[in-house]
């Protein structure tokens, strides 16, 4: 640790003292200058050079000086220089003196001769004495020392104990001092400092005293020291000294007894260095309360000068004093570095985090002191405890990865035990289930507490399963969890899914009695679901009489439940299950139920009741009932059926006039519709009834000719044999035969074999030859009734291969067609790419023809969400919102469609900056379910968070990411560059690229990654 050191000049002792050194000087010159002024007054005028010289001496104008001496002593040498001067003349001898000090003062070519001269012939006056002395001191005022040693080397040569010999001797020993020859300087600083007579005894002392301590001496420096500590001069640097002296002896006692009352006297800036070795002593001593305020004492007066460790020592009393925020503060400059000191603030600094709540900072604490090895124990520990974190705040997946490299980077970690235990925790937290249950399944011995962890991830693993339709390895998994009934709770809802697992396999026989076990077990959640799903396994059994007392009890236990869809949903296959079994009245009060109940399928049920008023003969009504329909419901697809069924009852009783104005109204009013043929055919069977042949005929001709590969194509031709025989023309029928066998050739073995051929292609993923394949049996086909059905392969072929154009093509080729069983799913391809290529006009058309088309709940709310999505990339808010609704209303009929439907509400009220009503949507998302769905949801809330710029509340929200959607990469990714740029908001820069660099090494989306990359550079640049 560096302390304070002297440097010579420091304390700027040198002007004064040799100014008083100087003062002696003028003053014998000025005392010499009165007695000659007094001698000279009986003088005649040859006395005037040397007066003048005197004078021009004391102005320092030494050049003039010399030449009035000279002048004075050219009379007097006789034969010249080197003429010996009478020494009786004091004047004369005087003025040769002159002669010699200002040559040197102006720097004259042997000038050093001329004072040799004077000391050799004038050996015995006082003059040569002193005039060493002189030079020296004004070479040593002129801190020229390598000259000063010369001359006051040979002053005090010449001994002697007066005061100005003691003067010469304190300034050769500071000269040696300020040449660094420290060895020299020390003797004669010794024989000055404790000369009470000397008024350079007090720097002598302190010198000596700078001098023993750096030869180490420290208990002459402290002695040196202490006889000047009073002295003004000296008083404020003196006590720095002697405590590092005492320091460095490590006489800590002796040094707390000096420095704690000289502290508490006085604080100032001039005992930083006081206050440091006191704040180090009671460090050392673990008395971390005690060095505090001696710390900020000193790192208060040297700022950032203050050394790296004094810093981190002082942050470490705050810590270790339960001071963590303040601990903070003081650590976190220092954290950044490369050197020991920044990996100890670094690791304190995490566990200071900790303290205070903040485990986000703290991961980046632990990763920073993790990353530098100076000190391996504290390494291992940060890495450690970062893994630890991880598993405590959900991020599983990283917390596997990192503990992993742990075990193996410290196969004998005094951690092993631990870090193992924490491997299960954190693969059931990264939502890695089949790792998990394999490393569980790997362990030799398990407890409890780990089978109840098998349990779950089992259960977890199987769920996951059946929602991808892998339904064998669901009940292969939910086996396992049933092998471990831990959590009552948990076990019925594994036997549930398993049941829903064989029954979305359609193995009802072995999903029933699951089911009945779980119905007969109570009254909880899976027991209530369990009768809907005996209800529907029946039904789907087409055994419609043990349908009904399940449905019947699901509806009376059902009524306060949560999920009135499928109340509503049983309320009508209770009534679909009494219409089966002929029991008209009670499928008609249960069908008047379901519209009472005003549930999404209200049309089907008043359409299903009026089917019933025909069927028990109550024509009138039941004409009514469809006309309400078509009225009450005029975008229904019960509407064609309504137009149908109402001319079907003229139709049975014989009224074919009325019916063929039925058949007709449907025919012109939904061209477009399936029943198109039916009513055809039935109208073609009504004109001939009332023998009006030539219509009959064009109808059953139309049939044939637009509708050949129909169901009713088969009875139009016997229809139109019939018919012509009736009206007396038969022989037409060969013509009309042979058009029809032209048109519909039938399927030849040579037909059948290419057209499979080609399918067999499609189904390989060989795309580019399946559009061969299928582009060459359309040509040589034009008229096959597969013609559609290869369209539909061929579009998704061209699909495959990034050709949206001639994919388009054939998708509308086949929607304009609108007769093919291919159209709705050839309408879905055309409207998705529609969509991308942001024709949003056609797009919307294409899921309208699907809706118009759907045979299904299931295929119309698809069409409903795609139509959705595309409203809100449009954009049109509103109606987005309109279609999102409606999908709300129908139920959880495609898997996932609530979620999507609930997230597009709060997308909607999100894109029209209504975040309190964003934020309201959006928790009801997550609150539905963790799928990819509540994840999207989870980030806008942190973004609506950020956008108020309410950035600590954001990040929190962010964070969950890790414990309910760490499976979702990309907005678990788009989630943590948030969180960057929260950081960034907060002015925490090396936390958002601690961030930034996190997801640049874990995450798996080259988007994310390219996207943080970006983010990191633009911080790099600007910090």
């Amino acid at each position: 640790m560096p302390y304070l050191q002297h440097q010579p000049g420091q304390y700027q002792l040198l002007p004064l003292l040799a100014n008083r050194s100087l003062y002696v000087l003028v003053l014998g010159l000025l005392t010499a200058l009165a007695a000659s002024a007094q001698r000279t007054q009986s003088y005649a005028e040859p006395d005037y050079h040397y007066r003048n010289g005197l004078e021009l001496f004391e102005k320092a104008n030494y050049a003039a000086a010399r030449y009035e001496f000279r002048q004075y002593l050219e009379p007097r040498l006789g034969d010249g220089p080197r003429t010996l001067l009478n020494t009786a003349d004091q004047n004369a001898v005087e003025a040769e003196y002159y002669v010699a000090l200002t040559s040197l003062y102006v720097d004259e070519p042997g000038a050093e001769l001329l004072v040799d001269r004077f000391v050799k012939n004038h050996s015995q006056h006082p003059k040569a004495g002193q005039l060493y002395g002189d030079l020296g001191t004004y070479y040593y005022t002129r801190q020229d020392y390598p000259k000063a040693i010369d001359f006051l080397e040979k002053a005090v040569a010449q001994g002697g104990s007066n005061t100005a010999q003691t003067a010469y001797t304190y300034q050769l020993a500071l000269s040696y001092y300020n040449t660094q020859d420290l060895q020299k300087a020390l003797p004669l600083l010794n024989r000055i400092k404790t000369d009470a007579n000397s008024p350079d005894a007090p720097a002598a002392s302190y010198y000596a005293g700078v001098i023993n301590f750096r030869n180490k001496n420290y208990n002459e420096a402290v002695a040196d020291f202490r006889r000047v500590e009073s002295n003004p001069i000296y008083q404020n640097q003196v006590p720095n000294w002697i405590a590092q002296a005492l320091y460095r002896q490590r006489r800590y006692d002796e040094l707390l007894t000096y420095t704690e009352p000289l502290l508490r006297r006085n604080n100032g800036a001039g005992l930083n260095e006081v206050a440091l070795f006191t704040a180090e002593v009671f460090y050392q001593q673990n008395q971390f309360a005690k060095a505090i305020p001696y710390y900020k004492q000193y790192i208060n007066a040297t700022g950032t000068k203050a050394p790296g460790a004094v810093k981190f020592r002082y942050g470490q009393s705050l810590f270790r004093t339960g001071a963590y925020a303040d601990a903070i503060t003081q650590l976190k400059p220092l954290a950044g570095g490369k050197d020991t000191t920044a990996q100890y603030a670094a690791y304190t600094l995490g566990v200071s985090y900790l303290q205070t709540q903040n485990p986000a900072y703290a991961l980046t604490a632990f990763d920073q002191a993790g990353r530098l090895s100076f000190n391996r124990d504290i390494q291992e520990e940060a890495l450690f405890n970062h893994a630890k974190l991880q598993v405590d705040q959900n991020k599983g997946a990283d917390a596997v990865r990192e503990l992993t490299a742990f075990l193996k980077q410290y196969p004998d970690s005094k951690f092993e035990n631990e870090a193992n235990e924490l491997v299960g925790e954190a693969y059931f937290a990264s939502n890695n289930y089949p790792t998990a249950i394999a490393y569980i399944e790997g362990l030799k011995r398990r407890t409890p507490k780990i089978n109840a962890t098998y349990q779950r991830l089992t259960y977890n693993q199987g769920v996951s399963d059946f929602n991808a339709e892998r339904y064998p390895q669901a009940v292969a998994n939910l086996d396992k969890s049933l092998r471990y009934p831990v959590d009552n709770t948990l076990q019925q809802a594994a036997q549930f899914w398993k049941a829903e697992s064989y029954s979305a396999g359609k193995q009802y026989d072995t999903a029933i009695p699951l089911y009945a076990s779980i119905s007969k077990g109570g009254s909880g959640e899976y027991a209530t679901k369990s009768l809907y799903a005996l209800g529907y396994s029946y039904y789907n059994k087409k055994d419609y009489t043990r349908a009904l007392p399940y449905f019947r009890d699901f509806i009376a236990r059902g009524a306060s439940s949560d999920d009135q869809a499928q109340v509503q949903d049983a309320t009508l296959r209770l009534a679909d299950s009494y219409f089966a079994g002929k029991q008209y009245d009670n499928a008609m009060r249960y069908y008047d139920q379901a519209i009472a109940q005003n549930t999404p399928d209200k049309d089907y049920a008043s359409y299903q009741k009026a089917v019933i008023l025909s069927y028990v003969g109550r024509d009138a009504e039941a004409k009514a009932q469809f006309d309400q329909v078509q009225r009450q419901y005029p975008n229904s697809r019960f509407v064609d059926e309504s137009l149908f069924q109402t001319a079907n009852v003229d139709f049975e009783k014989g009224a074919y006039q009325v019916a063929i104005r039925g058949f007709t109204k449907l025919i012109q009013d939904k061209p477009n519709s399936s029943l198109v043929p039916a009513a055809l055919l039935k109208r073609a069977i009504a004109y001939g009834n009332l023998q009006q042949y030539d219509p009959a005929v064009a109808d059953y001709k139309r049939i044939l000719s637009d509708y050949g590969d129909s169901d009713q194509a088969k009875s139009a031709l016997l229809g139109i044999q019939n018919t012509l025989n009736d009206a007396g023309r038969p022989e037409e029928f060969s013509q009309v035969l042979g058009q029809y066998k032209k048109g519909n050739p039938g399927s030849t073995d040579v037909e059948r074999v290419q057209f499979d051929n080609a399918k067999n292609i499609y189904f390989n993923e060989k795309y580019p030859q399946a559009i061969q394949s299928l582009l060459a049996f359309m040509q040589e086909y034009p008229a096959s009734p597969g013609t559609n059905e290869a369209r539909y392969y061929l579009a998704e072929s061209y699909r495959q291969t990034n050709d949206p154009a001639n994919a388009l093509r054939y998708y509308n080729l086949i929607v304009a067609d609108n007769r093919s069983e291919f159209l709705v799913r050839a309408a879905t391809r055309a409207a998705e790419l529609e969509t991308k290529q942001k024709n949003y006009p056609q797009a919307v058309r294409n899921y309208r023809a699907i809706l118009s088309k759907a045979d299904g709940k299931a295929e119309q709310v698809a069409a409903q969400l795609g139509l959705m999505d595309t409203y809100f990339v449009y954009p049109k808010l509103d109606s987005a919102a309109i279609l999102a609704r409606e999908v709300l209303t129908v139920g959880n009929v495609v898997a996932g469609a609530q979620n999507r439907a609930q997230l597009m509400l709060g997308k909607v009220a999100f894109g029209k900056n209504d975040y309190k009503t964003a934020q309201t949507e959006f928790e009801k998302t997550i609150a539905l379910a963790k799928d990819v769905n509540g994840a999207e949801a989870q980030y806008y809330l942190g973004d609506i968070l950020f956008r108020q710029k309410k950035y600590k509340e954001s990040v929190a929200s962010l964070l969950k990411f890790n414990e309910l959607f760490a499976d979702f990469e990309y907005w678990k990714g788009k989630a943590f560059i948030l969180v960057s740029d929260n950081n960034v908001a907060l002015e925490e820069f090396a936390q958002a690229k601690a961030v930034l660099n996190s997801i640049i090494e874990n995450s798996s989306d080259e988007t994310i990654i390219a996207e943080a990359k970006q983010k990191l550079a633009g911080l790099e640049s600007k910090n």
